[in-house]
């Protein structure tokens, strides 16, 4: 044991770049890909008596669930987000209540310092015609209408925004012939996709495929500007899914030598604090080896969407009777995943291509 720790500390030291006798998560990503390399993870698994493709999906689950006290979320609400039962969390909407909460969310933005909210005050101002009352509403139904939370939520998605687009873009037309206007091989890739199906409960479904591609061969940026531009062409024209939320499965790499942890790190945090949508549940797709390991990780990533996570592992059967289970039937799964639903990534990006003339 002695030995073991000792070793670990080494690693750790090997990862530490900034000294600070800390590991961030690049430095930790860093860790974990050098060392997948020379076999330690494997060794240091099996040393345990546990091999890294054994996880115990049910005892990691009731683990998720034992942190919603921490996040103060209700057991209705932890439900509603990996089963559907929605009546916990969907507002019945008058056109009174949205009126009214849209004024407050004017008057909170008035309140807030300027300091706080510069990259959606400047939003404000080159682009009044975008910043209407439908665009407020999509950030009120994210956060079923608490007027504080939508403001800070809004205001961190102009935030990633300006950071992953820069001022030069960031305030264009969210189009292809626009903001996206020098990503045109990175939108074709794969990464973050639409499937254009819910779930039995109206719950919008959107797949995050690592194994597409090698993306550490991507620019990170791009990728999330792509990002950005999926969710929001889906969420602009589908209130549905503004109302019900939204699913996204996850498929990691099965290797870490294809996997570009700054895409993976700003993604989630996106996901947890910027995105307009509520997120129903994360579901974490086929895990193999080092990612079993690593999805203790992303539990401390994901934040409070952590207890949103459900996992789906086994077979190709057992998986689909995983997902009839919540809601989503065989003909609504993408093919990757061992469904019938056929995913045209070119097509889909032809057809918006279209829609932006």
């Amino acid at each position: 044991q002695k030995r073991r720790r000792s070793s670990i500390i080494r690693m750790i030291d090997k990862a530490d770049k900034n000294s600070d006798q800390k590991v961030d998560f690049e430095e930790f990503a860093l860790l974990m890909k050098e060392n997948e390399m020379d076999g330690t993870i494997q060794r240091a698994s099996e040393a345990a008596g546990r091999k890294a493709d054994d996880i115990d999906s049910e005892k990691e689950e009731k683990n998720l669930q034992k942190r919603a006290g921490k996040f103060k979320l209700s057991k209705d609400d932890v439900n509603a987000s990996i089963y559907g039962n929605l009546s916990a969390v969907k507002v019945a909407e008058t056109q009174e209540l949205v009126l009214a909460k849209i004024d407050e969310f004017d008057a909170e933005v008035k309140a807030t310092p300027p300091n706080k909210i510069k990259a959606f005050m400047m939003a404000m101002e080159k682009i009044p015609e975008t910043i209407d009352n439908d665009y407020k509403l999509m950030f009120l139904r994210a956060e079923l209408f608490d007027v504080k939370k939508a403001v800070v939520r809004c205001c961190r998605h102009w935030d990633f925004v300006l950071e992953m687009f820069g001022p030069e873009k960031a305030f264009l037309p969210l189009t292809q012939a626009g903001a996206l206007c020098d990503d045109a091989e990175t939108l074709r890739a794969p990464i973050f996709n639409d499937t254009g199906v819910k779930d039995e409960h109206g719950q919008h479904i959107f797949l995050l495929n690592y194994r597409s591609t090698d993306s550490t061969k991507l620019d990170y940026r791009a990728v999330c500007r792509c990002t950005v531009y999926v969710v929001m062409k889906r969420l602009e024209r589908d209130e549905e899914a503004q109302k019900n939320g939204c699913v996204v499965q996850m498929l990691f790499p099965e290797s870490t030598k294809t996997w570009n942890m700054k895409i993976s790190k700003n993604m989630l945090a996106y996901t947890r604090n910027g995105v307009p949508a509520r997120i129903a549940s994360l579901q974490v797709m086929y895990p193999v080896g080092l990612f079993k390991i690593m999805f203790r990780m992303l539990r401390i990533l994901a934040g409070s969407l952590s207890i949103r996570m459900k996992i789906f592992d086994g077979t190709k059967e057992d998986v689909l009777a995983k997902l009839k289970a919540v809601g989503i039937d065989k003909e609504s799964v993408p093919e990757v995943l061992g469904g019938n639903l056929a995913l045209d990534r070119e097509k889909y990006v032809q057809e918006l291509a279209e829609l932006e003339k």
